[in-house]
């Protein structure tokens, strides 16, 4: 094995503080309500009807810290992709690599899958290891969970009422490589604001090199990575959601409309769109899952 690849055999050491991770506060509550939907080109966006609660479906998101050069985060995946399943339709799982271990090489990790979205998420955290990760955000975006925790605060959260129905759609013009997102969400609930929405890209089925210490040899050439964080519409944090973005009571109603332009780099057919409604202290409210293919 190549001195260039950095053994993580202990990463499970420090979770030991988890219990010492309080509640974050975003530094900036100021957050822009803007929007760049070019209704003169495709026309008003779509009006959609209040979603009545008993109709509303609570999603819980599952951040998986990761990178290529960490063997134990092929099994951390496994884990992830397990919950999924189980809970078919209301997890979604994003892969978002950082650290050093994400570095390149002039090897086998030759590709770069940092993106300034997850330099972000990954510095907002209390303890940076791969593989942890968070759920739901739950006590603040600094926190997180070892990968054997997932499942049990992924059932704590589907536990709960939902405070927030989303309804979305969307449209791609391929003749501008633009794609137009349209998000509705009706509250039930006073949500303290800023209330803020952050569109997500992944893509999956991209195979490259992976340590992998389950596996012999332990580089696997062909590890197929997925639900990868590839970028965003407008930033990590994302911005204001429409005319809930100071707050909302229950019976208010909020939406957000954009005009994205594709990067050619990414599969559209193999790509997701994420849609994650935040509060004032980052716990994700609720997310929605916006299949491109």
């Amino acid at each position: 094995m190549r001195k260039t690849i950095e053994r993580n055999r202990g990463w499970w050491l420090p979770l030991l503080v988890l219990g010492f991770c309080g509640c974050d506060e975003i530094e900036d509550p100021v957050i822009p309500v803007t929007t760049n939907y070019l209704e003169a080109v495709y026309g008003p966006a779509p009006v959609f009807d209040a979603l009545p609660q008993t109709q509303a479906v609570k999603r819980v998101l599952v951040e998986d810290f990761t990178a290529h050069q960490c063997g134990n985060c092929p099994a951390a995946a496994i884990i992830a992709e397990g919950i999924a399943e189980n809970y078919d339709g209301l997890v979604s799982v994003m892969a978002i690599h950082a650290g050093n271990l994400a570095n390149t090489d002039d090897s086998y990790f030759d590709t770069d899958w940092t993106t300034e979205e997850g330099d972000v998420y990954w510095d907002q955290l209390d303890f940076q290891a791969n593989p942890v990760g968070r759920v739901n955000r739950i006590n603040g975006v600094g926190s997180f969970w070892a990968p054997a925790q997932w499942e049990e605060k992924v059932t704590e959260e589907l536990a709960l009422t939902p405070s927030l129905g989303l309804q979305h759609a969307f449209e791609w013009v391929p003749a501008n490589d633009h794609l137009n997102l349209h998000l509705h969400g009706t509250f039930y609930e006073t949500v303290d604001g800023p209330i803020q929405i952050a569109w997500l890209i992944l893509e999956s089925h991209i195979l490259d090199y992976q340590l992998d210490y389950a596996s012999s040899p332990e580089v696997v050439e062909d590890y197929e990575f997925n639900h990868v964080l590839r970028g965003s519409v407008q930033g990590a944090e994302g911005v204001g959601f429409g005319a809930a973005s100071g707050g909302a009571n229950a019976g208010d109603v909020a939406t957000q409309s954009v005009t994205f332009t594709w990067e050619d780099a990414w599969v559209l057919e193999n790509s997701t769109v994420l849609a994650v409604v935040t509060d004032a202290n980052g716990y994700v409210i609720n997310v929605d899952e916006i299949h491109l293919n």
